[in-house]
């Protein structure tokens, strides 16, 4: 990547490299916000329901998935749930609300909303951690490199003064 010449430029793309970091790591944080207060909202207004595990996936890096079978209104469903805190074995009853808009919306009584939510927050705030945590070493280590040239300078400064008052 080519630096860039600028200073105001330079410093312009180092702030909104902080800026947007920043924003993409509160992003996984905000979204954990909303999904909560979306299965809060669910279990006060919901329809209560009755799902039978019907299987549990397993898979890599610690993910999960729990397969739910449940009726809405004589309709059978079926629907997935990320079991990364709580995995019940097959057969289990839990106990969900669903949404009263759509069927397949529903969060059960462990806290868990349908569906995989979440998951490209996650890596979106790994990249912003790491654009933020870069960003801001880049700024630190030209700050020092201006305190250093200064310092620098200021010694050429002394040394051409002491030159000129021996001769």
């Amino acid at each position: 990547m080519a630096a860039v010449e600028n200073p105001r430029l330079r410093w312009t793309v180092g702030v909104l490299g902080i800026v947007a970091g920043f924003a993409m790591m509160w992003l996984p944080y905000q979204t954990s916000l909303d999904n909560d207060a979306w299965a809060r909202q669910l279990r006060a207004r919901g329809a209560p329901a009755q799902a039978t595990v019907h299987d549990v996936g397993y898979a890599a890096r610690n993910s999960s998935t729990m397969y739910l079978d449940y009726d809405v209104a004589g309709v059978p469903h079926r629907a997935e749930v990320g079991c990364w805190q709580v995995c019940h074995p097959a057969g289990t009853r839990v106990s969900i609300w669903i949404s009263p808009d759509d069927p397949a919306d529903f969060a059960t009584d462990f806290g868990v909303l349908s569906g995989h939510r979440g998951r490209i927050q996650g890596g979106i705030g790994m990249v912003g951690l790491v654009l933020f945590v870069s960003t801001v070493v880049v700024a630190l280590a030209r700050l020092s490199q201006r305190r250093r040239d200064r310092q620098r300078r200021r010694w050429q400064d002394e040394q051409r003064a002491l030159r000129r008052n021996k001769t």
